[in-house]
Formats: C-alpha cells, sequence, structure tokens
C-alpha cells in the first residue's frame, strides 16, 4: 500500500485463472452464438417458399411451348392435305397425307375435307374450285405444368386449334363433298 498526495493506493494482484483452459475456444464459442444472429438461413427459406412457384411457372411455360408446337405440326400438315387435294387426290389419300404428316396427333375422324364452287357454275370439285381442309384438336396441358396444377387442385387447362388450308383445284376432284 502506497501514500502518495493525501491518496491511499492499493495494488491487488491476484491469479488470472482461465475460464475455458483451451486456446480459442473462447473465440470459436462467440463465433457460434454470434452465428445465431445472423441472417444466413434467410435465402434458403425464402427460396423453400418463391422455388415451387418458379418452378411452376417454368413448366407451364414450356407446356405452353409443346402446344405451340404441336399447333405448327398440325398447320402443317393440312397445308399438305390441301395440296394433295389439289392435284385431284381421293379424299382418302388426302386424309392419310394428314394423318401421316401429323405423327399420329390427328385421327382422320378429326379432319373435314370439303370444296368450295368458287367459279359460281354450280360443280363443284371442277378446276377453278377449292378444296378446304380442316382438322379439330385439342391439346390438354400436362407434360410438368398440367400435373404440377393438378397438384394444387386446378383444373389443367386446353387449347383447341383447328387450322384451316385452302387450295385452289388444278384438276378435277373424285367425288366432291360440298362444304
Amino acid at each position: 500500500m502506497e501514500m502518495r498526495g493525501g491518496v491511499r493506493r492499493e495494488t491487488i494482484t491476484t491469479e488470472r485463472t482461465p475460464v475455458l483452459a483451451a486456446p480459442g475456444i473462447r473465440r470459436r464459442l462467440f463465433r457460434v452464438f454470434s452465428g445465431l444472429r445472423t441472417e444466413r438461413g434467410q435465402a434458403l427459406v425464402e427460396f423453400a417458399f418463391v422455388g415451387p412457384l418458379l418452378l411452376l411457372l417454368i413448366l407451364v411455360v414450356v407446356d405452353f411451348g409443346i402446344a405451340l408446337d404441336h399447333r405448327e405440326v398440325l398447320q402443317h400438315a393440312v397445308r399438305e392435305g390441301a395440296r394433295r387435294g389439289a392435284v385431284g387426290d381421293t379424299v382418302a389419300q388426302i386424309t392419310d397425307q394428314i394423318h401421316d404428316q401429323s405423327p399420329g396427333t390427328l385421327d382422320p375422324s378429326d379432319i373435314t375435307i370439303c370444296y368450295v364452287d368458287k367459279n359460281g357454275d354450280g360443280q363443284r370439285g371442277d378446276p377453278g374450285d377449292n378444296v378446304r381442309v380442316k382438322a379439330k384438336y385439342t391439346y390438354k396441358f400436362s407434360v410438368g405444368g398440367g400435373e404440377a396444377l393438378a397438384a394444387f387442385g386446378v383444373t389443367p387447362p386446353s387449347i383447341d386449334m383447328s387450322p384451316v388450308a385452302e387450295e385452289r383445284l388444278e384438276k378435277e376432284a373424285p367425288n366432291p363433298i360440298p362444304c
């Protein structure tokens, strides 16, 4: 104990005993417990909520793209059928051509072939008239979007397609069917 200028000072010396003997444990514990206050898992939780909706949106867009592809294939098949009709093929040959061009998508019962009297002579199927080919098809969303929507209790949508093609006859048509 010392006295300086009327103020008594005491120096107390004590031995420090380490709370945790292993070096670096305090630092590690601090990181662990302070990490509880960070937001490291927040992005994962947000993705868990948003991820399925994003996946559903992507599947619906892909399914819609497949529907557009089907529409293009059907339009091409109908156009090819009308070309065959323009050169004088029979209705059965035209139907077979359309069925072959649409890789199994169209049934023969979905195809309508008729002849329009364009030149006004009262006869259908002579050169100058038109052959009209129609098809009807319903695309149901199924690949990913339809199944995912059904899981949420929503009825999967469908798209009705009815491509039409009309060509002028070059030769007389056998057994023309009026429109």
